[in-house]
């Protein structure tokens, strides 16, 4: 079984890149025990344009849902692949900063209507910039028509200690996918800022330093 899930896309040759062509919508919640973190969860809420381009594959019996099977599919084919690349995140509660300890839970699921809609742009911003035009055969086409809705995924992370203090950081250097923090959704006790030197840069000298969370126990 084939899936053509987004984040594939993250292997492929740079000069396929531009800016950005996914982006996602990261909820953070914050799981805690005993007055200490023990999980972080991350909800990614795809955009309706990369969403149609890979429901059609999850959604094998395309009922419009994503079944226990078709989710176990997916996270047996994409958890490793993420895997390679630290899931796009970095954490700390302390010092230094360090990669998601262990592969997570996923549960996927598909809004229906779209919970999630970002500022119109162009898909293939950037790429004339920074000198690497996209070739036409790999220029994002246009998904099937269909009224926009978002493929979600919800990964739960363990952290390997309990902890008082968590940041998370969520980035693709490359900018080839935009994460941003839905702000309406920070958790109590979490602050939203942006990372000094965490950053996507697929223009060079055009920065787009990375949203951080920090939460904080009393």
């Amino acid at each position: 079984m084939k899936w053509l899930a987004a984040l594939v896309v993250l292997l492929m040759p740079a000069v396929a890149a531009a800016h950005p062509h996914i982006w996602i919508s990261q909820h953070v919640r914050v799981i805690s025990e005993n007055g200490q973190y023990t999980a972080v969860e991350l909800e990614w809420r795809f955009d309706p344009y990369a969403s149609e381009d890979e429901i059609p594959a999850i959604d094998e019996n395309h009922d419009g849902q994503i079944s226990m099977i078709e989710t176990k599919a997916l996270a047996d084919d994409m958890l490793p692949e993420l895997n390679k690349v630290g899931f796009l995140t970095w954490l700390n509660t302390g010092a230094p900063d360090f990669r998601p300890p262990q592969l997570p839970t996923l549960v996927a699921r598909i809004d229906d209507p779209a919970t999630f809609t970002p500022p119109d742009w162009n898909h293939d911003d950037g790429d004339k910039d920074a000198g690497m035009p996209m070739p036409e055969n790999k220029r994002v086409k246009a998904p099937e028509p269909h009224s926009p809705r978002n493929l979600v995924y919800v990964m739960r992370f363990a952290l390997a200690e309990p902890a008082k203090a968590l940041t998370i950081t969520t980035f693709e250097p490359d900018d080839f996918i935009r994460v941003e923090i839905d702000k309406a959704s920070l958790p109590a006790g979490c602050a939203l800022d942006k990372h000094p030197t965490y950053k996507s840069e697929f223009v060079k000298g055009k920065p787009v330093f990375a949203d951080r969370v920090t939460c904080k126990l009393p």
